[in-house]
């Protein structure tokens, strides 16, 4: 039985508008004794009653509902689901549905079903996914990619690369969070290359996909972190910030020197994730490169951090971070932060 009639009067476990404008709430209907496996059938069929009815268990967290979707051998109920998360429609008509449905968690909860070894069988949702990522509303393809990305099988990879020249932005953006969360080390090249030309919505979104794509980023960070393109090395300096491998210090303390004040001041507050890792290595910068006004500010901000949070390295730092911010930085620098280097190391404090 079909019980969804778009006008107000019939719209099923909504709220209704009287003529005095008071909002009241509708009867549902029954949502009966059917069993989760009929209506997970009826469903794939395109009933919308059966659809209503199924997702009432899997909104009470029935491991029936579960069970039943994921033992459907039939790619349309994925399919259908996909549209509703998109669109809000099923099988291709209006699906009016109550408020609860319509809440964040119950769709995490049925983008969940997607997941493996949580809902259906994953071949099957990964030959739906991929064909919808084809789709030509662009709702679908943005929802696809999505669950896509948090399957987070690499086999999707050449897909999501495509999709990061789709025509739509908002599945553009899907598409790089969805490469971030694939582990997999092709997802980086594809990247950069973004990278190289995003507006600074895009080139944030990037900027955290290779945070979440880890270690295996660190090679092309430290090439790319030498471009020719300021803000290319800029979110380099940011990215490598966030990872804090240990690969990354030397190409973060070289970046203080930069000729872009604002890649030197990003390479700067990166370096304070590394801690007492950065003390010897940008005192030694701070001796041998030559001190520019930016690269003595960038360096100063690095050595009070150190100092603010180990007071006993304030002694031998504070008269570097002086000397710093002085008339004469580029001569009185380099000396201060010799002697700095000397006093550590006889104090037994670094080893050089």
């Amino acid at each position: 039985m079909e019980f969804f009639d778009p006008s107000p009067e019939n719209n099923t476990g909504n709220v209704a508008i009287t003529s005095d404008t008071t909002p009241v709430q509708d009867e549902h209907p029954p949502v009966g004794i059917t069993p989760p496996q009929v209506l997970a059938q009826e469903a794939a069929d395109g009933h919308r009653g059966a659809a209503w009815r199924l997702m009432h268990w899997i909104m009470d967290n029935d491991p029936r509902a579960f069970t039943a979707v994921a033992s459907l051998e039939d790619n349309r109920l994925a399919q259908h689901f996909i549209e509703f998360l998109a669109l809000g429609t099923w099988a291709g008509k209006p699906f009016t549905i109550p408020i609860a449905f319509r809440l964040a968690h119950f769709r995490t909860r049925l983008r969940t079903l997607f997941l493996p070894e949580s809902g259906m069988d994953p071949t099957r949702v990964e030959q739906v996914l991929l064909a919808a990522v084809r789709d030509k509303r662009p709702a679908i393809r943005e929802t696809a990619v999505h669950i896509l990305g948090l399957v987070g099988s690499r086999t999707a990879t050449p897909v999501l690369i495509r999709a990061l020249h789709d025509p739509v932005l908002v599945v553009r953006v899907q598409a790089i969070k969805a490469l971030g969360r694939t582990h997999d080390p092709a997802a980086i090249p594809p990247l950069f290359e973004i990278l190289h030309s995003a507006n600074e919505r895009l080139g944030s979104q990037i900027s955290q996909a290779l945070v979440s794509l880890g270690s295996i980023a660190v090679p092309e960070l430290l090439r790319e972190c030498n471009s020719h393109n300021a803000w290319l090395r800029w979110q380099c300096a940011r990215v490598m910030g966030e990872l804090c491998d240990q690969r990354t210090l030397p190409a973060l303390v070289h970046m203080l020197a930069d000729s872009d004040y604002s890649v030197a001041w990003m390479a700067a507050k990166s370096l304070v994730h590394y801690g007492r890792d950065s003390l010897v290595p940008v005192l030694q910068q701070l001796v041998m490169a030559e001190t520019s006004s930016w690269a003595a500010n960038a360096g100063a901000y690095v050595l009070h951090n150190l100092y603010t949070h180990d007071v006993t390295l304030k002694p031998y730092l504070l008269p570097v971070e002086q000397a710093m911010h002085g008339v004469s930085y580029n001569i009185a620098t380099p000396n201060e932060a010799r002697k700095a280097l000397a006093k550590l190391a006889a104090d037994g404090i670094v080893k050089i």
